[in-house]
């Protein structure tokens, strides 16, 4: 009789403990986490931190979320790091991108007992590099040469553009450059003048262009430049240099001095 009833006692307890064990459908009715993500800059500069920021519930205090990135939709997911969880519910964590190329980020919080996993939505982050222009293959180049470096108003400028005037017959009287940037890049900076190769009482006419549209014209005389910097609405396909020599026989060199585009690889 006695171990009839441990026997008894013993298969109680067991169905006891399989009741309170949660099953499947008592796991699925658990809330998942609800996590955000934000970042201050969705354009950043290669080189730069993408600082990024969220929070969870406060009940997520002292816990870490899980930061991945990819590059594109179809992409694996790369986890990145982990962040902390403040007593506020909010986390702060970043990512520094090593090429340029658009990033795309989310933030995961794990499951617990209480909670299922927890995904944030996804965001997206340009990242732009700044690039020489004459490291880039130009095309259509009429006697605008890419140079090591250009001098004017007795000013060196590294990696540059130089007009070199040519005499033979039927030579042209404009010159000119063009790059192909195929829509990767939205932003211009250099320095526009004459070359002191010039001759002395020379001027000439500089001008540049994005698909078509001129963004800037002028003409100088030896001795003068001017800084420029352009930002594009639309990122042009194609962006064209001009130079036009403009007192009789005396030759003027247009150039552009360390001309930059902001890109980003596709």
């Amino acid at each position: 009789m006695r171990a009839l009833v441990g026997g008894l006692a013993v298969a109680s307890a067991v169905a006891g403990l399989a009741v309170s064990v949660p099953g499947p459908a008592q796991a699925a009715s658990r809330t998942p986490w609800h996590v955000t993500i934000a970042v201050a800059r969705t354009t950043v500069t290669l080189g730069q931190k993408v600082r990024i920021t969220g929070r969870v519930d406060r009940a997520a205090a002292g816990r870490l979320v899980r930061l991945y990135e990819r590059g594109s939709a179809g992409r694996r997911w790369r986890y990145q790091r982990n962040a902390l969880v403040h007593r506020d519910g909010g986390y702060t964590t970043y990512d520094r991108p090593s090429v340029n190329r658009r990033r795309q980020y989310r933030v995961v919080v794990p499951a617990t007992h209480r909670h299922r996993k927890g995904v944030s939505a996804t965001i997206v982050v340009d990242v732009y590099r700044w690039t020489t222009l004459t490291t880039l293959a130009s095309v259509n180049d009429v006697d605008f040469d890419p140079t090591a470096s250009v001098a004017m108003d007795g000013t060196g400028y590294p990696a540059s553009l130089e007009v070199h005037v040519q005499h033979y017959p039927g030579a042209p009287t404009t010159q000119s450059i063009e790059f192909n940037l195929d829509h990767a890049c939205t932003r211009f900076r250099g320095v526009f003048g004459l070359s002191d190769d010039s001759m002395t009482g020379s001027g000439a006419t500089v001008t540049a262009a994005a698909d078509g549209t001129a963004w800037f014209s002028r003409t100088f005389r030896v001795g003068q430049s001017e800084p420029n910097a352009v930002t594009w609405d639309v990122a042009p396909l194609k962006i064209r240099f001009a130079s036009v020599s403009t007192v009789s026989d005396a030759d003027g060199s247009g150039a552009v001095g360390t001309p930059q585009v902001y890109c980003e690889q596709p």
